[in-house]
């Protein structure tokens, strides 16, 4: 339930299914404290599984619509958000350029103008006809979830929406410090257009059902210990030297198992780790309730990107107080607190990644005191509140 405000925002937040878990949570802390947010979600059949979105059917007409009223799975969160101002911009067709697409944006931007919002809040660069955003500037906010493209997503025209948006937002939001300079250097970005906030817990999953995981039992019965990696496969994420340190670890303690979850195409010849009988590949898409699961049931989980910005994976995990074997890229090293929430090695060094790996599975006692870390220190430090007011902050120019 909210509560009033004298000072009440009206706030449109727009966003895509890839960022709810950390959207539902904000958005509900805004909610909270008395503000006006009115909460727009693109849909496309390519988007309506990801993150907490798991739609199994798309809705066959484009427009805009109540979210609950096309899509009943959002229910399922009706105790954390409004969902009364939560609204599906659905898409049918799937190419971006379809002229149903191009007319639905502009359709979505009159009405954004016509609500006259003291905010329009983004979480990705407008493309397109979404460019028309541009008319209402200075009403602009944009949170910069990786400040440079990954390795294996260079994308030339989402870098040219990218740098465009970067030139006329005047309120860009970045997620961690350590990657300012870079940057606005990079960029050209003036330094007052820059405002740093983080994510907190992933507190949306916590509303979720768990699903026991089909990972193999031993032969007494109880399930057989595993570390878990998690999220979609793609080059940066370092997959390989993941599977090459198991290796290693396999032959110091042969009864961990190492689960990959997630979907997207190898990059590399996966075949010849598909055999190793101490490797389960599932490669599809994972549910939120089959990922509590895992995550509930797992020994720790592993992030061995070759490079990054913050990631969305160490708060997931560490909301439900699983702690991380991670490596020392983008911000990851912010995020996990080496020898207290979690360890940090290298990236793309399998050798590093095992001695990690080794080092937490076989100090039960380090591994208990970790939990407690994250339960104790971490998780009182990443409520939404502080960072929901952050961006109020940052939403208001001098004077109002």
């Amino acid at each position: 339930m909210s509560i009033a405000n004298p000072l009440q925002m009206k706030i449109i937040y727009y966003s895509s299914p890839s960022f709810a878990d950390c959207d539902f949570p904000l958005v509900a802390a805004l909610q909270r404290m008395g503000h006006d947010v009115r909460y727009y979600i693109s849909i496309a059949s390519f988007s309506k599984r990801s993150t907490l979105i798991d739609l199994k059917t798309l809705y066959p007409h484009t427009g805009i619509y109540p979210a609950t009223e096309i899509y009943p799975e959002f229910s399922e969160f009706h105790d954390l958000l409004d969902l009364s101002r939560v609204y599906v911009v659905n898409q049918k067709h799937k190419q971006k350029y379809h002229p149903v697409n191009l007319l639905l944006m502009m359709r979505m931007i009159i009405r954004f103008m016509l609500q006259k919002p003291d905010v329009i809040h983004l979480t990705r660069p407008p493309y397109l006809t979404q460019k028309l955003l541009y008319l209402m500037k200075r009403k602009l906010v944009l949170t910069v979830h990786d400040p440079f493209q990954h390795s294996g997503f260079a994308n030339k025209k989402a870098e040219a929406d990218r740098q465009l948006a970067f030139r006329h937002i005047l309120k860009l939001v970045l997620l961690n410090d350590r990657q300012r300079a870079s940057f606005a250097s990079h960029y050209h970005v003036p330094d007052s257009h820059i405002f740093i906030n983080k994510l907190g817990m992933y507190s949306a999953i916590l509303h979720v059902q768990p699903q026991a995981p089909q990972i193999p039992m031993r032969r007494d019965g109880r399930g057989q210990p595993f570390i878990l990696f998690f999220g979609q496969i793609v080059e940066y994420k370092g997959v390989e030297y993941l599977l090459e340190a198991m290796k290693t670890v396999h032959s110091h303690y042969p009864e961990l198992m190492l689960v990959i979850a997630g979907g997207g195409r190898f990059y590399f010849d996966v075949e010849p780790y598909r055999r190793l009988d101490y490797v389960s590949i599932i490669n599809r898409y994972i549910s939120v309730s089959e990922l509590v699961g895992m995550l509930r049931a797992c020994e720790f989980a592993v992030c061995p990107y070759k490079d990054a910005t913050q990631s969305g994976v160490v708060q997931t995990a560490f909301t439900l107080g699983v702690p991380m074997v991670v490596t020392d890229v983008g911000a990851l090293a912010d995020a996990v607190e080496h020898g207290k929430t979690g360890i940090v090695v290298k990236p793309c060094d399998a050798d590093q990644l095992a001695e990690g790996i080794i080092t937490l599975y076989s100090d039960k006692k380090k591994l208990l005191a970790m939990r407690k870390n994250i339960m104790e220190t971490w998780m009182p430090d990443m409520q939404w509140e502080p960072i929901a007011e952050k961006y109020l902050a940052c939403y208001k120019y001098p004077g109002q």
